[in-house]
């Protein structure tokens, strides 16, 4: 099981090319903030500008790399997932025009489309 503090690490070691974004948002600003919700919204922005620029294989290993954190993490783990990650599909499918949109949701690993169709549904009431 991964717990919130071998989060970062267990993004890095698996997705190189994140490190210094990574290390950059762990150093500054507020060191009050939660490093597992940094270092997942990390993850997440580095996922939207690899859709911007048309990397989808990278988005792919994106996708499949934030369920297997969300898989294998502890609680505080998988809601720092569902409050980061999951919510910011709005953001990351609102970035691509419809063929886009089809090919992401394509790499969207089951778990966390349901979660996110959850939140849009409670978003809705």
């Amino acid at each position: 099981m991964i717990n919130q503090h071998e989060v970062p690490a267990f993004i890095t070691d698996r997705l190189p090319e994140i490190s210094s974004d990574m290390k950059q948002a762990l150093c500054a600003g507020n060191t009050q903030a939660i490093p597992v919700y940094k270092s997942i919204q990390v993850l997440a922005d580095f996922t939207r500008r690899m859709a911007v620029e048309h990397n989808f294989s990278m988005v792919k290993k994106c996708m499949k790399l934030v369920d297997r954190i969300y898989e294998k993490g502890n609680q505080a783990v998988q809601l720092a997932v569902e409050n980061v990650f999951v919510f910011s599909f709005s953001s990351l499918i609102g970035s691509c025009n419809l063929l886009e949109c089809r090919i992401m949701q394509s790499y969207m690993p089951v778990r966390l489309y349901t979660l996110y169709v959850q939140q849009v549904l409670k978003s809705n009431n």
